[in-house]
């Protein structure tokens, strides 16, 4: 098996002219071949050992999503060194406690919504490269080093399979992130087995846009390159996306379910309401028409594998997509093995569950119902945390911490958090993902958190989406009461829900309500939320940033 690297160069030399990496400057794709990402990441790889960086050394790599990130994370391979990615946005005490912790020797820094944060968190002491984008101070620039030739005696390191490639910090929901230490091998099975599996191929092409310094973005879409040696292209800004992504058309996407929400909103704002586009789907001539249409407006007609990850996706929204002709492709993973699981695809699809295994990747359910896999793709434990690592597997197996079940047909069903379960005070657990999934099918309703421990019935904290901000209070109250009734018909009696907290305030990393990786910060939600409403409280209460509507809250 080709180790990243080995499969990259590889890649050079089979098709040194075709374009790897596309990145938008001012309006207007730059594109990088094979050969000139190879050749630039070898400079910069020279320079990273003029700078003392040593075969096993940790170099730090922050930044948005862009081709100097990939060529970075090449460049840092053939150094022989670890790269440690942080997420854009990380908070500066955690930004300097991976730092620190990593013992990283050199840091990259790219492109920020908020540089001023970023120059703030990086230490005095740390030798900094910047790439193009990034406008703070910095111990030398990217485009300086990566035109200086590398030296004849320079040799590009050949890693072996058991050699560290990187540690993946968590996102951390809570406590301190920890260091996932992953192989170059392990990486290596990751991504290969994928190509394989999902079939990608080098007329392939995709759009970049999640955090590269997550596993599933530095998987499926960088790693999946190396092996599938398709082009990726990246996204200028926010304004941009929709421009972007018109322009590349990618054959693959995988994002969010609140990605795949908002362009639905979108859609439908466009053309009128849902009522019109059932009414348009219902006429035989103008239904294709119609599909066709859409998938052009969001710039995937020619998609042929849209992919979803990060949580679940309302099983109504993935029928949506599956009705104007664009199925959605979930899958379950973790950094810990490099989201190495379950897909559910056209090779085999059950809406509702997580799907089957990939090949060699083992599941079973444990007594405690507990999620287990095993796999090449597994990490080697937590750097410097033994203990953490000693709790983190049984039998070689990682312990997800998710609690699920296997059906007749090995579809895996996930059906909450371990830890996530709290108790009423009528001594019966609530599982709050199952009530979430419900919650989050109605368009008004972006995010959910259920919570409620010690107390007589669970309440549920609600993150408006963008179609239900600023519409009429009362309005929104009476749609979202509905929708209450009819999620509580589908629960235990214990699960109801008298109460729920309605806010328009969004729920992003800055407010620090969710990670980097946009899983809900539970103590955080329930820190801000959850004394707003007692056990004699019924109906709607809105959040502190709003002012609650009393005429229309339940006796």
């Amino acid at each position: 098996m080709l180790s990243p690297l080995a499969a990259f160069l590889k890649a050079v030399e089979e098709q040194p002219n075709q374009v790897y990496l596309r990145q938008p400057v001012n309006g207007r794709y730059q594109d990088y071949t094979w050969s000139e990402v190879s050749e630039i990441s070898k400079n910069i790889a020279y320079q990273l050992r003029t700078l003392g960086v040593e075969k096993g050394d940790r170099v730090a790599l922050w930044s948005k999503n862009c081709a100097q990130w990939v060529m970075a994370d090449i460049a840092i391979m053939m150094a022989g060194a670890v790269c440690v990615p942080l997420y854009p946005g990380q908070s500066k005490s955690s930004a300097q406690y991976v730092l620190e912790h990593s013992g990283a020797k050199v840091l990259f820094l790219g492109i920020h919504d908020n540089e001023s944060d970023v120059i703030d968190a990086v230490p005095n002491e740390l030798t900094t490269i910047g790439f193009p984008y990034y406008k703070g101070p910095v111990s030398h620039q990217w485009d300086e080093l990566a035109v200086q030739q590398a030296d004849d005696s320079f040799k590009v390191d050949s890693p072996d399979l058991d050699d560290l490639m990187t540690l993946v910090y968590t996102s951390g929901t809570t406590g301190q992130p920890k260091g996932a230490m992953h192989t170059h091998g392990g990486f290596a099975f990751a991504a290969n087995n994928l190509v394989e599996q999902v079939g990608m191929t080098n007329s392939d092409r995709t759009l970049s846009f999640l955090p590269l310094a997550h596993v599933a973005e530095r998987v499926i879409v960088e790693g999946q390159s190396f092996y599938g040696w398709f082009s990726i292209a990246f996204v200028e800004s926010l304004d941009t996306f929709n421009d972007n992504i018109t322009e590349v058309r990618p054959t693959m996407f995988f994002a969010v379910p609140r990605l795949w929400s908002k362009f639905q909103e979108g859609v439908l704002a466009k053309l009128g309401g849902q009522e019109k586009l059932d009414k348009l789907l219902r006429i035989p001539l103008l239904s294709s028409f119609i599909k066709l249409k859409i998938k052009k407006s969001l710039g995937l007609d020619k998609s042929v594998r849209c992919g979803c990850g990060a949580s679940p996706m309302p099983k109504a929204l993935l029928d949506w997509y599956d009705r104007i002709g664009l199925p959605i492709y979930e899958g379950y993973g973790m950094t810990e093995n490099l989201c190495y699981g379950t897909r559910n695809d056209s090779d085999g699809r059950s809406i509702g569950s997580a799907g089957r295994p990939y090949n060699r990747n083992e599941v079973k359910i444990s007594e405690e119902g507990e999620i287990l896999f095993k796999s090449p793709s597994l990490m080697k434990g937590y750097y410097k945390d033994p203990e953490k690592t000693q709790e983190a597997f049984v039998d070689g197996y990682y312990r997800t911490g998710d609690k699920g079940i296997i059906d007749e047909n090995g579809f895996l069903h996930i059906t909450g958090r371990l830890k996530e379960l709290f108790k009423t005070t009528k001594g019966k657990y609530i599982a709050p993902a199952p009530i979430e999934a419900l919650l989050t099918s109605h368009e008004y309703i972006e995010q959910a958190c259920v919570m409620g421990s010690g107390r007589d019935q669970p309440i549920a904290v609600l993150e408006l989406s963008e179609t239900a901000r600023g519409l009429d209070k009362a309005a929104v109250e009476k749609e979202v009461l509905d929708h209450l009734e009819a999620t509580n018909s589908q629960l235990e009696h214990h699960e109801h829900m008298s109460t729920l907290v309605l806010t328009q305030l969004m729920w992003t990393v800055e407010a620090g309500l969710i990670t980097p990786t946009l899983k809900i910060k539970r103590e955080a939600v329930e820190s801000r939320y959850l004394m707003l409403a007692d056990d004699k409280s019924k109906g709607i209460i809105w959040g502190p940033e709003e002012t609650a509507s009393k005429e229309h809250q339940a006796a």
